[in-house]
C-alpha cells in the first residue's frame, strides 16, 4: 500500500480522538454496561478480514454442545434498519451477509442484528431468557458493552505491531489496544509454522500476564453444492472459476490451485453485492472455459448473498459450489482453548471479568 505524507495529520487527529475515547471508558467517564449472561466479544483492531466469522462459527459449534447461545452483530451493509431477529424467512439483505451465513449454518442460534449491542442484549434477556451466552461479532471497539471474555484476532500476515493507524495504515486504534483483550488469537497462520516462528510471534505481540495467546490456521473442507441436489467434487482434471467478495481471498486461491488443473479468479471487493451485470460477466467468462469439467467456487460468506439472489443465472446454478473453512489450533491447544471458553460460560451467573482484573 502506498502512503502519502498528507495523510499523517489526519491519522494523528484520528488517533488522538480514538485514544481519548478509550481513556474516557477506562476512567469511567463513559459507562460500559455489564450483563448477567456470559458475554464473549470477538473482534479486531485491523480493518479488513482477520477471520471473525469463522472464529465466531467455531465458538457457536463449541458452545451449542452444552448451552443455548445467541449472536449479536451490527449486520454490516444490510438493507434493513433497527433491530432484526433471524427467522427462516430472513435473507442477507435483512441481516447482512455474515449474520445470515451464521444463521444458515447454525439455525438453532438466536441471531440478533442491531448496531446498539446493549439494546440487542437487553432484547435477548427479555425474549430469550434461556440463552446462556451471547457472542458479540466485531465488537472490540464497541465499549458500551463490558464483555466477560474479549477475544482479539490478529492476522498473521498483517501484524498490528507492524501496522499504522488509519488512514495511513489499517489500524482502527493503536496497537496498544490489544491489552484490553482477555484472549489473543493469531489467525491464518501457516499450518507448518515452526516453533521458533511461534516464539517470535509471541515476543512481537508481547501479551500481558493476564492474557492467553493462541494460534490458528484454516483447514478447507470438501466443497458443497449451493443449489444442485447432486454433489460437486473437485478433481485434478477440472477447471475452477473462483468468484469472491471477501477481503483476503489469496489463501483460498492458493489452496484451490493445488486441487484442480486450472484456476480462474474473479475477485470483487469485500461484502460485494453481486449485480445482474456481474453475473452476466461471470456467465460469459464461465462459458468461455472450453473443458466440460468445470465449476464455480464461492466462499461461505458470498454464498449467503447468492443463495436467494434473483440475478444468478439458472444455467450456472448446477455448477456453483461452496468451499467451507474450519478453524484449527496449532500446538494441539484446541482442548485448552475450548476449556477456557466453557469454564467461563459455566460461571455465567454474572458477567464478571474472566481474569478478575
Amino acid at each position: 500500500m502506498k502512503f502519502y505524507w498528507y495523510l499523517w495529520p489526519v491519522a494523528w487527529i484520528y488517533g488522538v480522538v480514538v485514544y481519548l475515547r478509550n481513556c474516557f471508558f477506562d476512567w469511567g467517564w463513559i459507562k460500559s454496561q455489564s450483563f448477567k449472561k456470559a458475554v464473549i466479544s470477538v473482534g479486531n483492531i485491523t480493518v479488513g478480514g482477520t477471520g471473525k466469522t469463522p472464529h465466531v462459527a467455531y465458538l457457536l459449534a463449541l458452545l451449542q454442545q452444552q448451552y443455548q447461545v445467541s449472536v449479536v452483530s451490527r449486520g454490516y451493509k444490510r438493507k434493513s434498519r433497527g433491530l432484526q431477529v433471524a427467522t427462516p424467512q430472513s435473507n442477507s439483505e435483512q441481516l447482512g451477509d455474515e449474520p445470515y451465513q451464521l444463521y444458515r449454518k447454525y439455525p438453532k442460534t438466536q441471531v440478533v442484528v442491531e448496531s446498539n449491542r446493549c439494546k440487542a442484549i437487553q432484547y435477548i434477556e427479555m425474549h430469550y431468557p434461556a440463552v446462556d451466552a451471547v457472542v458479540l461479532d466485531d465488537a472490540f471497539q464497541h465499549r458500551y458493552v463490558e464483555p466477560g471474555m474479549s477475544i482479539l484476532l490478529i492476522d498473521y500476515h498483517r501484524l498490528i505491531t507492524k501496522d499504522k493507524i488509519l488512514p495511513v495504515g489499517r489500524l482502527r486504534e493503536s496497537a496498544r489496544g490489544r491489552y484490553r483483550a482477555s484472549v489473543i488469537i493469531v489467525t491464518k497462520c501457516p499450518s507448518n509454522i515452526t516453533p521458533i516462528e511461534l516464539r517470535n510471534l509471541y515476543n512481537e505481540i508481547e501479551p500481558r500476564p493476564y492474557q492467553r495467546i493462541f494460534y490458528t490456521y484454516y483447514q478447507y473442507a470438501p466443497v458443497q453444492a449451493l443449489y444442485a441436489d447432486e454433489p460437486i467434487q473437485l478433481t485434478p482434471d477440472m477447471t475452477a472459476m473462483v468468484v469472491t467478495g471477501v477481503a483476503q481471498p489469496k489463501p483460498m486461491f492458493h489452496y484451490l490451485a493445488s486441487q484442480v488443473a486450472s484456476l480462474t479468479t474473479v475477485p470483487f471487493p469485500d461484502h460485494h453485492d453481486f449485480t445482474k451485470a456481474d453475473w452476466e460477466n461471470i456467465q460469459k467468462r464461465f462459458d468461455a472455459i472450453e473443458t466440460p469439467h468445470k465449476c464455480i467456487v464461492v466462499t461461505e460468506k458470498d454464498a449467503a448473498r447468492m443463495v436467494d439472489s434473483k440475478w444468478v443465472p439458472q444455467s450456472l446454478k448446477p455448477y456453483i459450489c461452496v468451499l467451507p473453512i474450519q478453524v484449527r489450533f496449532l500446538q494441539d491447544r484446541e482442548k485448552e482453548f475450548n476449556q477456557l471458553v466453557m469454564d467461563y460460560v459455566s460461571k455465567n451467573k454474572r458477567n464478571s471479568d474472566f481474569f478478575g482484573r
